[in-house]
């Protein structure tokens, strides 16, 4: 199977959250599984790629009323090929948050057939990825300037989250995408503006989700972001296919960020690490450690925390965080550091090597999410023999099993928090329990293989 796989970030070269490791991840699990993929992503000018790609020419993408050249790089990794779409659209500071990003996302989906035409790969399936794609399928159905074999390709369109779903005036997508008009009346239409999510959700030939409990929340309104109506609509083509985790970059017994790899066998090393955390934040060695891995934004539920600090010190627990994000929380995090020495520490900011040792030394970890379409973090913890106090929803609900490898609470408040949080210290009393829980949640299978061979099924199917 010859796999097209489009995204507009991808692990290791560019990364601000979990569609990254997707795309990263998935092609490489295929292609271990004999399928053939060409990855498709800008080239910006961040990328982190060393050496850089291998310019290989430019190729001329119908758009905007005429014709526009992008650069084509190339590059090889473990078996995927990768192909870089370079204009200055991508010559930004960041990835995204820009005015323009709509029709900066629109070339580079104009762009994809030609670049993968230039490079000789002629796909039996396109796989699109999140908004910043989600015209591709409409494309593939109705554009003109397509190159030979692609009008008419079977499309998968994943959606990693909702709440981003590329707005824009209508005639002008259109106008910049050189598709018929007359598409004004179709799926590309969200109450008289263009809406890249929902196109790809009427045109591409299955969606999916990344778990099965996503799937079924988005249809609700709590959840679809104005959406939920099309995802109800959609619901005969819709599944959900949990996101795995890159099992060689986070593995306790070989992981190079801590002091002193351990297992399930011998949590020795757990201890350790566990122990210079402390030392580091000032921390009292001895209380149980809950810890917060985030981004500080009002999805991940931080403040339900912060709410509740008061009680989850006086169960007993210490906190560390380490995110960025909302001023506000970040200000608040300060402060609640100042006034409790010894009891909660934090670090403003984002920081690799720190974010693996806390995983690892944790001895449990808040994921509070009011949503959260899978989710990697809950993964990594269990995998280091670190138990997720989470919220029951999307991913969270669909890889935790509460009261064996971590603990669930359903309402979205501080009192779940603190329920949820209360289990867990009681559980923690008693030695044996825990570490049997530690034990079950690290024996957890959650790397990509499954993954990738629902993925492979679908395509099969769809072919």
């Amino acid at each position: 199977m010859r796999v097209l796989f489009v995204s507009s970030e991808v692990y290791p070269f560019s990364k601000t959250g979990g569609l990254a490791d997707v795309a990263g991840a998935l092609p490489a699990a295929l292609v271990r599984q004999g399928h053939e993929v060409l990855v498709v992503t800008p080239w910006y000018k961040t990328l982190a790629a060393t050496p850089p790609p291998l310019w290989v020419g430019d190729v001329s993408v119908p758009f905007d009323g005429g014709f526009s050249d992008c650069g084509v790089g190339t590059l090889e990794c473990d078996g995927v090929r990768y192909a870089f779409v370079g204009h200055d659209d991508y010559q930004r500071d960041e990835l995204y948050g820009y005015d323009d990003d709509v029709y900066r996302f629109a070339r580079f989906t104009r762009a994809v057939p030609q670049v993968a035409e230039h490079l000789d790969f002629r796909p039996d399936i396109v796989h699109a990825n999140d908004w910043h794609t989600g015209h591709l399928p409409m494309m593939l159905a109705h554009g003109w300037h397509l190159p030979d074999g692609f009008p008419g390709l079977p499309s998968v369109f994943t959606v990693h989250n909702v709440q981003y779903q590329g707005a824009s005036d209508l005639g002008a997508t259109l106008y910049w995408l050189r598709l018929p008009s007359d598409l004004t009346g179709s799926y590309a239409n969200h109450f008289g503006r263009a809406n890249a999510m929902q196109s790809a959700l009427g045109f591409a030939h299955h969606v999916t989700t990344v778990s099965p409990s996503y799937a079924e929340e988005i249809k609700e309104p709590e959840y679809g972001y104005g959406l939920d109506g099309t995802f109800r609509h959609i619901d005969d083509k819709l599944s959900g296919i949990l996101n795995g985790l890159d099992t060689d970059v986070w593995d306790p017994a070989t992981d190079p960020h801590l002091a002193q790899p351990y297992s399930a066998d011998d949590l020795t090393g757990k201890r350790l690490v566990k122990a210079l955390l402390c030392e580091r934040f000032g921390l009292e060695p001895s209380p149980p450690l809950i810890g917060v891995v985030s981004r500080l934004a009002d999805q991940k539920g931080i403040d339900l925390v912060l709410y509740g600090l008061d009680a989850l010190l006086g169960q007993g627990w210490n906190l560390l965080v380490l995110g960025s994000g909302d001023s506000e929380t970040e200000e608040t995090l300060r402060g609640a550091a100042a006034a409790h020495p010894g009891r909660v520490g934090s670090y403003i900011g984002y920081n690799e090597e720190l974010a693996h040792q806390v995983y690892a030394g944790c001895d449990a970890l808040a994921i509070p999410s009011r949503f959260e379409p899978c989710g990697l973090s809950q993964m990594i913890a269990m995998r280091y023999g670190t138990l997720p106090v989470a919220r029951a929803t999307g991913g969270l609900r669909d890889t935790i099993r509460h009261g064996y490898t971590g603990f669930l609470f359903e309402h979205i408040s501080s009192d779940g928090v603190i329920w949820a949080s209360g289990q867990a210290r009681e559980t923690y009393r008693d030695a044996r329990d825990w570490q049997q829980m530690m034990r079950a949640a690290m024996a957890e299978d959650f790397s990509w293989d499954s993954s990738a061979r629902a993925y492979a099924a679908l395509y099969e199917r769809l072919v």
